[in-house]
């Protein structure tokens, strides 16, 4: 069973506490703003947006502790500041803010809703394997006070099921809604509820899985898919692109028939990220570089509301989406939230209003550096940046998530340059989609947070994570120790098992899943890494070899072990799971190969992301099992998932090219009898047992009598 609970803590600070306990009955709404600070914090003072920032409020002292400013302000959005001495400053306890229009200074934010209108909270959400779902909230009267009127209170799923209203209590407003026999895959219920005096409350929208592929993305497999990179309608093999920059004709509907045919079923998916999915401009334009370039990949926003017909339309992201949830995975949409193209209607509409930053400063250029500039440059100079001071950006950016996410019955978004946008604009965007979508995790949020290597970067990750923002950001730091360990051997499995550490402990508390990859879009690939020739330029006479050595499909294959089964959310980036070779953008953009064209070492390494993507998929130890480091050494790392008993896993790679295997002590590792699930080797471990590791391999052992043998 999934059963999610959940106090919506949020609507405290935005002013939208909920009456409880001795209130009169029917409950009525209570849209008080309300500010608390600290006990001990006497000399703090609050000014406002709703008197013209004159009047110093005084937050008084409550019974219970803590002190509270509690105002009576009209719906809408409101703006303030603490102030202590001359000092202003926005709300610490308070993650939600915005721009105040005067002068661009931060503020916090109020969010006051309609008391005229009564409202629908939902408290609970349960969903059983068999199909059996139960809701649990609440109705809460208008400043009119009238009750619910039971007969206006439905619940209609996205298929045109009915739900049953097992329980309602108009003095109290508490129901509860029941369905039977649902079938897998994701349901979307919008509920409606009116007063007596037919006033309705604006529809609850909840979404649930049905027996979902993974109850958790901490528990799932995401993979990333290059729409035009990917297959054509049907699944047919796409020829490369006439120039590496230009369209090479993938369409949703080839990524629909690899879904139909099991290929993610068979490395133990449980998402698919897709790239961008809007309307791009037909004209190629000049990149940084000097080398033409098409919107083939989607970040070229020109309708930001319209799927791209060359990719399918709007029909093909519906069956697609549909189709993997019928299977129990989820789609996210890759969202392009920092800028658009030149000709969009947006930007023709408010470029005199304010709404973006100045032309002429194009980010990583000389003139414009990206650590001075990065929240204020354009990628190039037809792709205008927002200013998220002006008001109305953040508004917008958040409608249009919220209508991707409910136009499509998507489960998320990857949101594309979070660092170049402040971080009020993430918060924006995660506000409105989870005060809008019950529960709370059924809409996930993954963030690109570029960064370089080493434990520095694990700070800048961390800024970005947290209830109130994104669920996830990828793990770029562990990404480049895994490379220098693995692909180039110019790293050691120690500084892998450190800024693992590290990262566990600079994201305790953030309730965060890390996204872990070998490559993705913008990088170099992990394969052509392992080659050496990754730095060859996809534009040149000689771009980077598809290799017929084993070595650098070896490693690959020790990468994708060490992907799929460390804690987190592994992602496959397409082609990885067939050693797939690229250089730099958009060389590491390659077309997804043929069945007829693979190597005999690309199907090797494919065996071992299937074998090791659907034990993942069996094995709770894999999936949310703790990790212990059990040898670390430069070239042999050696470490446990769970418990020491029939569910525990021992992981042991070996990066050195030999000549000799390596011997590693049976002291130093849990004893009993395993599998290794790469080779179906029956191994015993145990004090004066030596276990053997090939030169550039692995050891997955799960123990002998497992039930994901």
């Amino acid at each position: 069973m999934a059963v999610v609970r959940w106090v919506t803590a949020s609507l405290l600070v935005a002013g939208a506490a909920l009456l409880a306990g001795a209130c009169a009955s029917p409950p009525r709404r209570d849209c008080f703003a309300r500010v608390w600070v600290a006990e001990s914090a006497s000399d703090v003072r609050v000014r406002g947006s709703w008197d013209g920032w004159q009047v110093e409020h005084v937050p008084e002292l409550q019974d219970g502790g803590g002190r509270l400013l509690r105002l009576e302000l009209p719906p809408g959005e409101h703006q303030y500041l603490l102030q202590r001495g001359e000092e202003l400053f926005v709300d610490p306890a308070n993650p939600l803010t915005s721009f105040r229009e005067a002068d661009g200074v931060e503020v916090s934010s109020l969010f006051v809703p309609d008391c005229e209108k009564p409202s629908v909270a939902i408290w609970s959400v349960e969903a059983e394997a068999d199909g059996n779902v139960r809701i649990e909230g609440q109705f809460l009267a208008s400043s009119s006070e009238e009750a619910l009127e039971e007969e206006r209170l439905v619940a209609v799923t996205s298929t045109g099921s009915r739900l049953r209203v097992a329980k309602v209590d108009e003095g109290t407003g508490e129901f509860t809604l029941v369905a039977s026999g649902l079938s897998r895959g994701k349901h979307t219920i919008r509920v409606d509820a009116a007063d007596a005096g037919g006033e309705a409350a604006e529809p609850a929208r909840v979404a649930l899985f049905v027996d979902p592929v993974a109850p958790s993305y901490a528990d799932g497999i995401l993979y990333q898919i290059m729409i035009d990179r990917f297959r054509g309608d049907g699944g047919v093999a796409l020829e490369a692109p006439a120039a590496p920059g230009a369209r090479a004709g993938g369409t949703l509907g080839g990524v629909l028939a690899e879904l139909e045919a099991g290929t993610f079923d068979e490395l133990g998916v449980s998402a698919l990220w897709l790239s961008p999915v809007y309307v791009n401009p037909v004209e190629a334009r000049l990149g940084a570089d000097g080398n033409e370039y098409e919107g083939y990949h989607g970040y070229w926003p020109l309708e930001s509301r319209r799927v791209d017909e060359r990719i399918g339309g709007e029909a093909a992201l519906t069956a697609l989406v549909e189709a993997a949830h019928d299977r129990g995975m989820q789609v996210i949409l890759d969202l392009v939230p920092n800028h658009v193209y030149e000709d969009n209607a947006i930007y023709r509409e408010k470029q005199a209003s304010g709404w973006f930053t100045e032309p002429g400063c194009v980010c990583g250029t000389a003139s414009c550096p990206w650590a001075e500039n990065i929240q204020t440059c354009w990628f190039t100079d037809y792709l205008p940046d927002f200013r998220w001071q002006a008001a109305g950006t953040m508004p917008r950016a958040a409608e249009e998530a919220r209508f991707w996410l409910e136009s499509f019955d998507v489960d998320g978004f990857r949101v594309d340059a979070v660092p170049m946008m402040p971080r009020a604009v993430t918060r924006r965007i995660a506000h409105e989609l989870r005060t809008t979508t019950d529960p709370r995790s059924s809409t996930f949020l993954l963030g690109e947070v570029f960064t370089g290597p080493g434990e520095g970067a694990l700070a800048q990750l961390g800024q970005y994570l947290g209830p109130a923002t994104l669920d996830s950001v990828f793990d770029f730091p562990l990404m480049w120790a895994l490379r220098g360990a693995i692909a180039t051997g110019q790293g050691s499995f120690a500084e892998v098992d450190a800024i693992l550490a590290a990262g566990d402990e600079a994201f305790a508390g953030s309730g965060a899943v890390m996204a872990h990859m070998l490559d993705n879009h913008d990088v170099t690939r992990f394969l052509s890494e392992a080659n050496g020739d990754a730095s060859q330029s996809g534009w040149g006479p000689t771009p980077a070899e598809q290799p017929t050595s084993d070595e650098p499909y070896a490693r690959l294959s020790l990468g994708l072990v060490a992907l799929l089964t460390l804690p987190g959310l592994p992602v496959f980036y397409y082609g990885d799971e067939v050693g797939l070779a690229g250089g730099g953008d958009p060389d590491s953009r390659r077309v997804m190969p043929g069945e007829e064209v693979l190597l005999d070492q690309q199907r090797s390494v494919r065996d071992v992301a299937r074998r090791l993507g659907k034990l993942r998929r069996c094995s709770a130890a894999l999936r949310s099992g703790g990790r212990r480091t059990l040898v670390v050494e430069p070239r042999i790392w050696a470490y446990s998932r769970g418990e020491a008993d029939e569910d525990g896993i021992v992981v042991v790679l070996h990066a050195s090219t030999g000549p000799s295997a390596a011997q590693v002590s049976g002291d130093l590792l849990p004893a009993g009898g395993f599998v290794d699930v790469l080779t179906g080797e029956a191994i015993d471990l145990g004090p004066g047992e030596v276990l053997d590791v090939a030169p550039l391999s692995a050891r997955v052992l799960v123990p002998a009598g497992s039930p994901c043998l």
